[in-house]
């Protein structure tokens, strides 16, 4: 469907059309107030190798999104628009594709700080699935327009099985078009699943359940580390020397390139099998909680330096290394020039492919930092490359 014919069918879809019609959420009290539990829920006009829809998760600071495989069409960028009030816009990038014809994306821009929803909330959200299917009588469908306007489309379940709803629109003059895959079902309070497919002769739309769903994509959601704690960071910008890593690195590569100013240089971290061992490598995925790879900074010399109040810290990958980048970290902070005192600052996710990685720390009072590396992109990858680490602080 090009997106023209999508404008339009928003337009007219924006139409009240009574009961059995597709209605805005602000037309019809009966709908609106059923839907009033998605608020939070960050539905999206998507725009990739196809026309489509999707809704954004976020976890941990990163925010994704989840649409149908075959809207993205192979494409490696999309652009969405966002179903809130804002009507944000933003960019993302493709990172893994799943089974059931489903895609997740990474999103950045002014729909990555309007997420929404975090993906715990969700799964909460869904809780009641086969409890509301038992219960429903009508279904809604939602679907975000171009123009990031929400418009709902009763439906009637046809039937169900262990992996989908068959549905059926209320009304035949509203029918479901190809350009709603993505769109988000509700039974009353709950998301049931998620429109996929509409078969052009008949109208009839195949939805994935939204437990079948889950089950699809809990894996890369539950992977990695299990902290929330989202205080915000910032960037150093004055000499750190990294005094202590917790894994050897057989190329003794110097540890100076990690703060040299040159982002051409990097410090390459090769796993081993533990500390200090020339033993065979492992990936990073074997690594347990009690032997996570740690990188310790140092904000001067000698147990006199100052507490310094930081406002950033940066960490830089300019290898074009796809596999050689740490996905889900952690930070903490001492006031101590030595020993303990380790207090978690920041919890995060460095986006693939992203080459620098800011994390706001609002004046964290420290004399040392802490690096610690919790998962990989790559569950098999046994390098970790770190161009340069920059702070600024007050």
């Amino acid at each position: 469907m090009s997106l023209s014919h999508l404008r339009r069918q928003a337009a007219a879809l924006a139409v009240f059309t009574g009961v059995t019609g597709v209605v805005t959420v602000s037309s019809f009290a009966g709908i609106s107030s059923a839907y009033a539990q998605a608020t939070d829920i960050t539905q999206t006009f998507v725009e990739a190798g196809e026309i489509g829809q999707g809704f954004l998760l976020k976890r941990l600071d990163a925010c994704y999104l989840i649409t149908p495989e075959h809207v993205v069409n192979d494409a490696f960028f999309a652009s969405v628009t966002a179903g809130n009030a804002e009507r944000s816009r933003g960019d993302a990038t493709a990172i893994q594709t799943l089974g059931y014809d489903l895609a997740i994306l990474g999103v950045t821009g002014n729909a990555q700080r309007a997420c929404g929803i975090d993906y715990a909330s969700f799964v909460s959200a869904t809780a009641e699935v086969l409890k509301s299917l038992k219960s429903a009588t009508q279904l809604s469908v939602s679907t975000i327009s171009a123009d990031g306007a929400r418009v709902l489309t009763p439906a009637n379940i046809a039937s169900v099985d262990l992996l989908r709803l068959y549905i059926q629109p209320t009304d035949a003059n509203t029918p479901f078009m190809q350009g709603m895959s993505g769109s988000l079902v509700f039974a009353g309070n709950t998301p049931v699943g998620m429109l996929q497919s509409v078969d052009a002769n008949t109208s009839q739309g195949v939805v994935l359940r939204i437990d079948r769903l889950l089950e699809t994509i809990n894996p890369f959601f539950n992977d990695g580390l299990s902290i929330t704690s989202e205080t915000p960071l910032t960037q150093l910008q004055q000499t750190l020397s990294l005094t202590h890593w917790s894994h050897a690195s057989p190329a003794q590569i110097s540890a100076s390139f990690i703060s040299d100013g040159d982002t051409t240089s990097h410090w390459r971290y090769r796993l081993q099998q533990g500390p200090n061992t020339s033993g065979e490598r492992n990936p990073l995925h074997a690594y347990n909680i009690g032997n996570q790879v740690r990188l310790q900074f140092s904000l001067g010399a000698g147990a006199e330096v100052p507490v310094q109040n930081i406002s950033s810290i940066t960490f830089s990958n300019y290898s074009d290394e796809r596999d050689s980048f740490i996905r889900d970290f952690e930070i903490l902070a001492s006031r101590q020039a030595e020993g303990a005192g380790w207090v978690p600052v920041y919890a995060g996710t460095w986006m693939i492919g992203e080459k620098d990685k800011t994390v706001q720390l609002n004046n964290v009072a420290a004399r040392r930092l802490m690096l610690v590396a919790r998962s990989h992109w790559n569950p098999d990858a046994t390098d970790i490359v770190i161009s340069e680490v920059t702070m600024t602080n007050n």
